[in-house]
């Protein structure tokens, strides 16, 4: 259940600023703290299991997990980026006659790219309009232990949306920066349809580093060549942009 800390190129914490002639740069670590609702099935051939995880339940289960996202922008244009990568291990001992125990080790890596335009601006605020790719890519190994030996099992799955959103800023103060950002994708290229909704403040901590913290809704819903993941997440994200 990797997939619940990923989120999309351009939505975590937008930079606080506006470039004023030639190109500005940001860097964005972040976390996403979500669970993960819905029916997940990664196994060609086996149905698909309802999941309903709280982020407490997932943080039982992490191994590590890598976000960042950055930005490039040269007025009117700007590129986005963001990748993730996470790991999470489950297991349970049963003790049973012949089913001892078993292991699912998951692991998910997602990177979107994205190229906008900046649609409307002033002093206080701008909106961005871009159009990209969310690229997704899942790995699971389910490990049996009986008392006949141990047994594993691989599946994999990727695929790759179109997203298309928007994106932007409004200043609320001299330090305080609200954020906003929307985007839908899939249309049956990759998922059969995707949507996410983002909203939040960042705090100034300097003319170059700022602190924030947000809401996320996402959902996805793929179902092609016997994986199924059709699920929702939500929860608050947080994370410190570098600007330079």
């Amino acid at each position: 259940m990797a997939a619940v800390l990923t989120i999309a190129a351009s939505q975590i914490l937008p930079a606080p600023g506006w470039a004023q002639g030639g190109w500005e740069f940001t860097v964005s670590p972040y976390g996403w703290m979500s669970g993960l609702e819905g029916d997940v099935g990664t196994l060609p051939g086996y149905p698909s299991q309802p999941v309903d995880l709280s982020f407490g339940d997932v943080l039982n289960d992490l191994d590590y997990a890598f976000f960042l996202t950055g930005s490039a922008r040269n007025d009117p244009w700007v590129l986005y980026f963001d990748g993730s990568l996470v790991q999470t291990t489950s297991s349970e001992t049963l003790g049973g006659p012949v089913l001892q125990g078993y292991e699912i080790k998951s692991k998910t890596a997602n990177f979107a790219l994205a190229f906008g335009t900046t649609i409307r601006r002033s002093d206080r605020h701008y909106v961005d309009a871009y159009a990209g790719f969310r690229h997704w890519s899942l790995n699971n190994t389910y490990s049996v232990t009986t008392i006949g030996g141990s047994y594993s099992q691989d599946a994999d799955a990727s695929w790759t949306d179109p997203i298309v959103g928007v994106a932007g800023n409004y200043r609320l103060g001299e330090r305080w920066v609200a954020f906003g950002a929307a985007d839908i994708g899939g249309f049956g290229v990759g998922s059969d349809f995707q949507w996410s909704v983002m909203v939040g403040v960042n705090y100034l901590v300097t003319d170059s580093v700022s602190v924030g913290v947000g809401w996320r809704h996402m959902d996805v819903d793929y179902d092609k060549d016997g994986v199924v993941y059709n699920a929702s997440q939500s929860g608050p994200v947080m994370g410190v942009t570098v600007r330079f």
